[in-house]
This record gives C-alpha cells, structure tokens and sequence, in this order.
C-alpha cells in the first residue's frame, strides 16, 4: 500500500465513525444511487462515475468513503441484512428458537443475493475486494449478537470468522453450481452445520 492509499484508508475509516451530517448525507447519497441503479435493473454501469453522477457527489467524496464499487455493494448489502439479524435478535430475546429464526435469516440472506445474481451475486463469485467487505461486515454483526448471549459455547471472535468466511464460501459455490438446491435446501444445510451459539 502506498503513503496516499494509506492516508485514504484511514480517512475512510474516520468517515465510517463520523457523526458529522454531512458526512452522513453524503454516503446515504451513495448507497441510494447505488440502489436505484440496482432497483432499476442497470447493473452494466454500476461504475464509480455512473454511482457519483447520480448522488450529485464528487469522486473525491465517493473515494473518501468508499475504496471502490466493491465496497459500496458490500456496505449496502449489509445494511439490509444487519436489518434482518436485528429483527432476529429482538425474536430469539423473546424467547424464539435460535435454530429456527437463524436458518430464516440464512435465507432472507441468501435469497436476496439470489434475486441480486447479476449484480451482489456476480460480485461475490468476482470481486474479492466485495467478498472481504461483506465478511468483515458480516463479522461485526455476529459479534454484535453474540454479545447478546449470556453465555457462549465457543471464542466469540473465532465463531464469527468461522461462520462469516464459512457462509461465504457456500454462497458463493451455491451461485456458481450447476445443481438443483433451492434456497430452502441451502439455508437448511447451513443452519444443521452452524455453531452451537445459533442452534438450539
């Protein structure tokens, strides 16, 4: 990495904490032209100059929160899916089976980059740079709700490496494979095989 890589990186990071409103404005503004473009089934252009164009940004400012498409994807996604695990914390604190609310969650997950195929799904089969973004997302939400718990089965940090890369790895395989599993069938593969900290 380069001195001016570095000091873009730590920007983005600091930008990533900001409560500054403009800051935030600006990267809500990214992510809703991201999304329109994806809503309007215009994946082809889903480019840096298509993504500012649209946000009425500059690309300083995309590159000020964002290191690329990648990563923008990767934060869009898991904004909608730390959306659907909040809803799953709340159920299982009320006294919902962990088995069951986690393999819907799987699903919801897995069905929507299904639905997303030419766009989330392309990019996880080819963009290492979404596949990193989106793991280390999907880290920090599992860690979330494994604070939740009173008491855990395994290493907290180990567990949400294992079941971010792991879940990952198959989605991924899922995408690219040639045989007749639906949704249904993978979230139920992967929920038997969770650790014990998401099953009953």
């Amino acid at each position: 990495m380069t001195v001016g890589e570095s000091k873009q990186e730590s920007l983005r990071e600091r930008r990533v904490d900001s409560s500054d409103r403009r800051v935030l404005k600006t990267r809500e503004k990214l992510i809703a032209a991201f999304r329109d473009r994806l809503d309007s089934g215009d994946v082809d252009t889903l480019t840096v100059t298509s993504i500012v164009r649209a946000a009425g940004v500059t690309r300083s400012s995309f590159y000020a929160h964002f290191s690329g498409v990648g990563h923008l994807a990767a934060t869009a996604l898991s904004d909608l899916s730390e959306t659907i695990i909040a809803d799953a914390r709340a159920t299982i604190r009320a006294g919902a089976s962990k088995t069951t609310v986690n393999e819907q969650v799987i699903y919801e997950i897995t069905r929507f980059i299904s639905e997303h195929r030419r766009s989330y799904g392309a990019l996880l089969i080819a963009d290492p740079e979404f596949g990193a973004a989106l793991a280390e997302g999907m880290v920090a939400s599992t860690l979330v709700t494994l604070r939740t718990r009173e008491t855990l089965a395994a290493d907290p940090e180990v567990t949400a490496r294992y079941l971010a890369a792991g879940m990952l790895a198959v989605i991924t395989w899922w995408l690219t494979d040639d045989g007749d599993r639906t949704v249904e069938d993978l979230a139920r593969a992967l929920i038997a095989i969770a650790p014990p900290d998401f099953r009953d």
